[in-house]
């Protein structure tokens, strides 16, 4: 049954951890994130992601007129350098992600992330915080938490680890900034510019 007119999907894409989330018609629906860093191999964590793509494809099929999915826009130069290992690690992921959607009839674009951050998040500044984000992540972070889902984003961490966690009644705690992300990207395409937008294929 159609719900919506238009459902995003956000995708902010890594071999680590992809953060996915959905809006419909301008409002933050579901924040998510696939873990990834348990595989061994880059071609088992796309195997991975294929999977819990074509799923969520057909959860969301039948709900909406229009559907749209917005990745993260590959950066070309990381500190002035041009990382070709990088690129064409990352357009492999790219590639799956636009082959998995295109399967229903879903288009891919990626937008640039000082594009999103300021058009959605309000800024693409860095900020210092309490909770152990870097400080490029935090103001989405924030932003993430002031749209009601930092459950969603709140993740509970094991073991010794202490960099980037901070406590709360005595248990240890991160924020998934790639959640974040992909929560501000999937709202992109109601609150930004359109025409920054680049299709993928």
């Amino acid at each position: 049954m159609i719900k919506y007119k238009t459902l995003a999907i956000g995708i902010d894409q890594s071999y680590k951890n992809v953060g996915i989330s959905i809006s419909a018609d301008g409002r933050l629906l579901k924040v998510k994130n696939i873990d990834l860093s348990k595989c061994k191999t880059k071609s088992e964590k796309r195997g991975v992601l294929r999977n819990k793509l074509s799923r969520l494809c057909v959860a969301v099929y039948g709900k909406a007129e229009n559907y749209i999915c917005v990745i993260e826009r590959i950066r070309l130069r990381s500190q002035g350098f041009l990382n070709i290992d990088y690129i064409k690690s990352i357009g492999a992921l790219n590639a799956l992600i636009v082959d998995v959607l295109s399967e229903f009839g879903i288009e891919v674009y990626s937008v640039d992330t000082r594009c999103w951050k300021a058009q959605v998040v309000g800024s693409a500044k860095k900020e210092s915080n309490r909770f152990g984000v870097p400080e490029e992540k935090w103001l989405t972070v924030q932003w993430c938490i002031n749209q009601g889902f930092e459950e969603s984003i709140l993740k509970k961490v094991e073991g010794r680890r202490t960099k980037g966690t901070f406590e709360r009644n005595g248990i240890k705690f991160e924020y998934d900034n790639d959640a974040s992300d992909s929560a501000a990207i999937s709202m992109f395409y109601f609150k930004g510019d359109k025409s920054k937008l680049k299709i993928e294929s």
